[in-house]
C-alpha cells in the first residue's frame, strides 16, 4: 500500500518572515500594487460619475420636441450649464 500524504501546514502557524528577505519585498509590492489598483478604480469612478451627472443635467433641460439644435441654441444650454456648475460649487 502506499503511504497516505502528508497534509501541510496543519496545526502550524505562519511563518515570520524576515523584514529584509525577497519574499516581504514580494509581499509589499503585491500590497502597493492592489492599494494603486484600488485608488485608480475609486478615481475612475468618481470622475465617470462626475461626467454622467453633467449629461444627465443636459438631458433634462433639452426640449424633447427639438430634433435639432442651432449652434446658438447649443452655446446657451452650455452656457447655462457652467452658471449651473458655478452656483453650485
Amino acid at each position: 500500500m502506499p503511504k497516505a500524504l502528508k497534509a501541510k501546514n496543519v496545526g502550524q502557524e505562519k511563518k515570520v518572515i524576515h523584514p529584509y528577505s525577497r519574499k516581504a519585498a514580494q509581499i509589499t509590492r503585491e500590497a502597493h500594487k492592489q492599494d494603486k489598483k484600488e485608488k485608480l478604480k475609486n478615481e475612475k469612478a468618481l470622475r465617470l460619475s462626475l461626467i454622467g451627472e453633467k449629461l444627465q443635467w443636459f438631458q433634462s433641460h433639452l426640449d424633447p420636441q427639438k430634433v435639432r439644435y442651432s449652434k446658438r441654441a447649443a452655446c446657451n444650454l452650455i452656457e447655462r450649464d457652467s452658471r449651473h456648475l458655478k452656483c453650485k460649487s
